[in-house]
């Protein structure tokens, strides 16, 4: 558990306990599902005393940051263990957890103890990072967050290459983890996810796939000239010309025959890479 580890209690009040807004989400269909599989579990074998939930030291006042309600008065912040507790609300039985004095009671504080709880578990998910940050106030994440809820067939890497408005810059894994994502243009990204899903009746299989999208948004990027328009109008024109590729350089090519048909010699662009 860590230096600030103390002695395992246990109550049924699963009241006195808080979930945290920083801190994972439980709505999304993952949440939900694992909530599910671990609250039957619990209605069979009870709660497990080696899976103590970590939560932070009682509020003595109600505690708010930015005008944000963190923490009611009498109750414990949830640091790690979201799941569980709404688990074992949802089947009725008690918990076991331990208190670690040395969570500071704010928002920042609670979501550097959920990463500490959780990181060397590897449990913790690119949109607990997104939802952690975006609840902090961080535009960025924010943004990228609501964008996600908006274009969900897209994978998060796309997402961000599109708010980024480039096929090929993508932030460290250290970076995004602290927080550093920077938006390029919202409206660019927006037009462009709409572009991609103007191809989707003529290339459902693929219009979202990641070696398509990096393909094509690297071409829009470096590639002075080509028209998101021009393409989709040649592909109406040839639907059977627009297939299935195994990497970035084919789709470049695929992407050069067919918005290069029936333009002359001298007006063809070269897009392949």
């Amino acid at each position: 558990m860590g230096k600030n580890t103390k002695t395992i209690l246990y109550t049924t009040n699963l009241d006195m306990f808080q979930r945290v807004d920083v801190n994972r989400e439980i709505t999304d269909s993952q949440s939900v599902n694992e909530i599910k599989g671990i609250s039957e579990n619990m209605k069979v074998n009870g709660y497990r005393y080696t899976e103590p939930i970590i939560v932070s030291r009682k509020a003595s006042v109600n505690i708010r940051e930015n005008g944000e309600l963190v923490l009611e008065n009498g109750k414990h912040g949830i640091a790690d263990g979201n799941h569980r507790w709404s688990a074992a609300k949802l089947a009725g039985v008690g918990v076991y957890y331990v208190i670690d004095e040395d969570i500071p009671m704010t928002q920042k504080g609670l979501f550097d103890a959920f990463l500490r709880y959780n990181e060397w578990k590897k449990k913790v998910r690119k949109n607990d990072y997104i939802h952690g940050y975006s609840q902090m106030g961080n535009e960025n994440f924010q943004i990228l967050e609501q964008f996600g809820q908006k274009y969900p067939m897209f994978s998060l890497t796309e997402r961000m290459m599109l708010l980024q408005n480039s096929g090929t810059k993508h932030p460290s894994t250290e970076s995004f983890q602290k927080g550093k994502f920077e938006i390029a243009n919202l409206k660019t990204a927006e037009k462009w996810a709409n572009y991609l899903l103007d191809i989707k009746p003529y290339f459902e299989k693929g219009y979202n796939k990641s070696n398509f999208v990096r393909a094509i948004l690297t071409i829009a990027e470096k590639k002075k000239g080509f028209k998101f328009e021009e393409f989709i109008h040649k592909v109406k024109l040839r639907p059977g010309s627009i297939y299935l590729c195994g990497d970035k350089s084919s789709y470049s090519i695929m992407i050069e025959d067919i918005y290069n048909y029936r333009r002359r010699e001298n007006e063809k662009l070269h897009l392949r890479f």
